[in-house]
């Protein structure tokens, strides 16, 4: 029999929307949270590129899925002139998305790439679980586990390649995601690095061949800036973003194993030492200590706001009509952040106009001064 043909069998028997039978794509987040997605999909290239590491051959059931039918909402109310919404589900009209849940399982459904409204409800999912996510990349020392969040731009990615060519027992773990555990540990998210042309020094393999031809270096940042603005719009249109996609010139997007051929990888590691990397006005770089609880807000804070503009307003539409739940959301990562860090000494390093390199060598410093801590 069909997998696919089987699974979209169970799936109607236990409640959940069918897409009528198809193929579909497995992934299993360290058995945490299971997702599909219909395959051919929009979702299908985006969600390979940061789920990929969890691919399964196939599984019974999924805690998420992707899939285009959007069902009728039937008899439905209002709010404001954005969201549909009625027992259970939520429909954005901006986005043309319905979220629905089923008991403790969640669809997210239509026709066009949905890996942007993920975020929220795989937090969701982790957080029932004792686990949630965050915005670090993470490396483990030996048997101590590291964690770098940081604002997007401040140089996390300069920063593990450095750690990783210049400390021996540094193994990857992650470069922009890290699942954080309410027992203290990190547990690994090795999705695709995005490779922008300032990382020609870092990724010297990569640009010998390269899978795109990058813009220089000075323009970047503006066609990354004019890439933002006009996202919400083209995602209206699958095809046309998926083709944007393989020709947008400011950056290429390539599997971790791919950009690290060298470099050992480890799933899981117990928290030792939180280092939060920002930029600041200053020159020098500065390192101080932090308390855990302002470390926790700024964890919270940042997580939210770099999810971006789409989850932001999935979250927010659907836990206002009682889809999601904002206590459980936030409460919850409060919580689990706390106990994870409890006890355990948290840094901050204060950055001013760095090259990638010298980013890198600071952190470098900093995660050696801690560590002989």
């Amino acid at each position: 029999m069909n997998r696919g043909n089987a699974t979209g069998a169970r799936a109607a028997s236990a409640g959940w929307p069918s897409t009528g039978g198809g193929n579909w794509l497995y992934f299993d987040v360290h058995g945490l949270v299971r997702i599909r997605v219909e395959a051919g999909h929009p979702s299908e290239r985006s969600v390979r590129l940061v789920f990929g590491p969890f691919q399964t051959d196939g599984q019974d059931s999924a805690d998420l899925t992707l899939q285009y039918r959007v069902p009728e909402m039937g008899e439905h109310s209002f709010a404001s002139e954005s969201y549909l919404f009625g027992d259970g589900h939520v429909y954005l009209k901006d986005y043309r998305l319905h979220l629905m849940r089923t008991g403790e399982q969640f669809t997210l459904a239509s026709r066009r790439d949905l890996l942007p409204f993920v975020p929220p409800v795989v937090q969701t999912l982790l957080l029932r679980r004792q686990h949630c996510l965050v915005h670090s990349a993470a490396v483990a020392v030996g048997e101590r586990g590291v964690l770098l969040p940081g604002w997007g731009g401040t140089g996390k990615t300069s920063a593990i390649i450095c750690l990783l060519k210049q400390l021996p027992e540094a193994a990857f773990m992650s470069d922009d995601y890290a699942i954080v555990s309410e027992d203290g540990r990190v547990l690994s998210f090795p999705k695709a690095f995005f490779i922008y042309p300032y990382h020609r020094g870092l990724f010297p393999h990569l640009f010998q061949a390269r899978h795109k031809p990058l813009v220089p270096v000075w323009l970047s940042g503006m066609l990354e800036r004019l890439r933002t603005v006009v996202r919400p719009t083209i995602m209206a249109f699958p095809r046309l973003e998926n083709l944007a996609r393989r020709f947008t010139p400011e950056h290429m997007q390539v599997p971790a194993r791919t950009a690290l051929p060298d470099a050992r990888f480890v799933e899981i590691a117990g928290i030792d030492q939180v280092l939060f990397v920002e930029r600041y006005s200053g020159g020098q770089a500065r390192l101080d200590e932090l308390a855990p609880a302002e470390v926790t807000r700024r964890l919270m804070g940042n997580w939210y706001y770099e999810q971006g503009r789409c989850a932001r307003d999935l979250l927010l539409g659907a836990a206002g009509v009682g889809v999601l739940d904002y206590e459980s959301y936030f409460g919850g990562m409060a919580r689990v952040l706390r106990s994870a860090l409890g006890g355990r000494k948290v840094y901050r390093l204060r950055m001013g106009q760095m090259s990638p390199g010298q980013t890198g060598q600071a952190v470098i410093d900093a995660v050696r001064e801690i560590l002989r801590g």
